[in-house]
């Protein structure tokens, strides 16, 4: 039940947090960059904004939506975001449990350190694990 749930889920990060904010008016905006509209729930994740030395830091927010698919596909379209300069520091990802989220690090860990030993290579995570291919 709870991967059926969190395949409904994605998380959003870097989306700026005001007092007063309508969470799902902000969402609906950022979908519809990537020409998505489907009915959301919302809500952030946490207790509150994080104050770190100079600058507070959003908390994340989890999207649920009415299938997987539309996960997949709003997924797929996240690296638009990089190209939009009002959510150039927004990014999407998956909603992992905490094991998946542990393993998803040590893959991370893994790929920046063949960035730096193999510079001559891309490098990305598909699946659970590191490809490397020539540039």
């Amino acid at each position: 039940v709870e991967e059926e749930e969190r395949s409904r889920s994605f998380m959003v990060f870097g989306l700026q947090e005001a007092k007063d904010e309508n969470l799902h008016v902000k969402v609906n905006e950022l979908l519809l960059e990537l020409n998505q509209k489907p009915k959301i729930e919302v809500c952030r994740i946490g207790s509150g904004p994080k104050k770190t030395t100079d600058k507070t830091v959003s908390r994340p927010v989890k999207v649920t939506v009415k299938s997987s698919t539309v996960v997949q596909e709003v997924l797929k379209r996240a690296k638009q975001l990089k190209d939009c300069e009002k959510y150039s520091k927004v990014f999407i990802a998956p909603d992992r449990s905490a094991e998946q989220r542990e393993e998803h690090k040590k893959l991370v860990t893994e790929l920046k350190k063949k960035i730096v030993d193999e510079p001559n290579k891309r490098h990305f995570i598909k699946g659970n694990s590191v490809h490397s291919v020539n540039k």
